[in-house]
């Protein structure tokens, strides 16, 4: 067996194991999104209907009222289907993802750069790179749609490269399924995928123009998969998240551009001047930017400790001279295929630009590809040009010395992420539901009327979660429960943030201390602070 091919294998073993290893432990405890995928999808194995009794949704899931892609609940339910209703069945296709994503880049890169002599090196270290990139550990790790959507993006350009680079251009076609794949698994894909088919497109322009009829029949066919997201473009439920996220929403740029206005007379040269388009082109490239900000990508990484352990940034300290090499050699070679991931690169976070919370890891996550590949390019192509110039001892004593580092790096990402974070990061995860739910369901017949706080988020979904509720005793209560947007506030006698209308016995559940009634248990996190009170 070539040695290559060892190390390929390597590769994906240790991505496996980055990425399975105590899957349903680290994170501790299932963020609220991962619950409501996973129960929609075994409802959807069980009715054919979500829980809310719409028959397979196409576009979105209402699930809280947020309207969520439908992608990675219809991937997650044959994992359901194999390993039951738990979290480990529904983070198993991110981190299968992960792992896929891993041998893609490999793929891709040897694709790309098929005319390079040192491709091969150049693609194994893209994928060693990927693998023990903390980014993409951790979000493989999740059930992040952003991931899933990740996976098909990079099969789907690989697929168009193919058919692109070899004779068989009848598989142009075929890559229209991943790409649009994406676009129904993740909501900044519905942006980033075209603009990266669009550079493509360019980049292979003589190609396309002379394999007209495929490319024309791809087109078609990509047009016809995406009309139902058009035609629904408009539709105030489906771009709820839209509305909540987008930076155009914000009223401020409006508000500074109309006293700027005033300021200077409210003549037609100061509105021209202050018009709010530039105040809120300002807010979009502030917050695109902030993406290549080095405080994000090297030093503490997102500020939501569930996107990031907080102790490293989105990349290790290491890639930055690489990624430095990297740029420096893609245009010191101008090597035109290598211009793709500078496209990727520049395209990627452009979705992510135009939302409230940025840097936001989630939403650029496209940009791992790009990152990962231009690293291994810098790398191989430096270590190319001055091993003729350097004592051989010496070369290999500093290749040494930078797989040293970068394993000190791993290490100390690793060991933080399994023993520190746990601990330090259990509130955000929802740690405490379990047991809650547990308590209730051993004492449900005892009560009247069961009340459970929503400070925690999304309770009745929990509750649906771990005691494997049958769909259809969820889907009868689509009807007869209050709601806030599509939450339940009640489900049989149990009431969610409500108080009911009833008196009888009542289990009460807090997040907060009553008084001085007496406490049946307390829940806490793995930091040892109080996450429920039961009365």
């Amino acid at each position: 067996m070539k040695l290559n091919i060892l190390v390929l294998i390597f590769i994906i073993i240790l991505s496996a194991f980055l990425r399975l290893y105590h899957l349903d432990t680290l994170p501790p405890s299932p963020y609220w999104e991962e619950v409501a995928l996973g129960y929609d999808a075994y409802s959807i194995l069980q009715t054919g209907r979500d829980h809310h009794g719409q028959a397979l949704p196409i576009l979105a899931f209402e699930s809280f009222g947020d309207w969520k892609p439908s992608g990675y609940f219809y991937v997650t339910v044959p994992s359901i289907a194999l390993f039951g209703l738990n979290i480990w069945a529904v983070r198993l296709p991110s981190a299968l993802a992960g792992v896929g994503t891993v041998l893609l880049i490999y793929l891709l890169v040897k694709l790309l750069l098929q005319k390079h002599k040192q491709k091969e090196y150049i693609a194994l270290a893209s994928a060693l790179i990927l693998v023990i990139m903390p980014w993409h550990i951790l979000v493989s790790r999740v059930a992040f749609e952003t991931n899933l959507a990740l996976f098909w993006t990079c099969l789907g350009i690989y697929f168009l490269l193919f058919a692109l680079k070899s004779k068989k251009i009848y598989l142009l076609p075929v890559s229209v399924l991943p790409l649009i794949l994406s676009m129904y698994t993740y909501h900044s894909n519905r942006v980033v995928t075209p603009l990266l088919v669009l550079g493509l497109g360019i980049l292979f322009v003589k190609k396309l123009w002379q394999q007209k009829i495929w490319t024309v029949i791809s087109i078609v066919l990509a047009f016809l998969f995406v009309l139902p997201i058009i035609l629904n473009f408009s539709n105030p439920q489906l771009n709820h998240r839209l509305a909540e996220t987008s930076v155009f929403t914000q009223l401020e740029p409006i508000l500074e551009s109309n006293q700027a206005i005033a300021r200077h007379g409210d003549t037609v040269w100061a509105k021209l001047l202050h018009h709010r388009f530039w105040y809120y082109a300002k807010l979009y490239l502030d917050h695109y930017f902030s993406h290549f900000n080095p405080q994000f990508l090297f030093i503490s990484g997102d500020s939501n400790i569930r996107h990031s352990v907080g102790l490293v940034g989105q990349l290790y300290w290491l890639q930055l001279p690489l990624l430095f090499l990297g740029i420096y050699y893609l245009f010191a070679k101008k090597e035109k295929n290598m211009m793709l991931m500078l496209w990727w690169l520049v395209v990627a976070p452009v979705a992510a630009g135009a939302t409230k919370a940025t840097p936001h890891a989630l939403r650029a996550l496209l940009m791992v590809i790009p990152l990962a590949t231009l690293c291994a390019y810098g790398l191989i192509n430096f270590v190319t040009a001055i091993r003729k110039a350097m004592p051989k001892y010496i070369l290999i004593g500093s290749l040494i010395l930078l797989v040293g580092g970068f394993a000190f790096e791993l290490g100390q990402f690793w060991y933080y992420y399994t023993t520190v974070y746990p601990i330090k990061s259990s509130q955000d995860w929802q740690y405490g539901y379990k047991e809650m739910v547990q308590f209730i369901k051993e004492h449900q017949n005892e009560y009247d009327q069961i009340i459970v706080t929503r400070d925690q988020g999304r309770p009745a979904m929990y509750y649906w979660f771990y005691t494997k509720t049958d769909p259809k005793l969820v889907q009868a209560w689509e009807n007869k429960t209050p709601k806030d947007q599509g939450e339940f506030l009640q489900f049989e006698n149990i009431y969610f943030g409500i108080k009911p209308q009833e008196q009888g016995k009542q289990l009460v559940i807090s997040s907060t201390k009553m008084g001085k009634q007496n406490i049946l248990k307390s829940i806490v996190n793995l930091e040892g602070k109080p996450v429920f009170y039961i009365y």
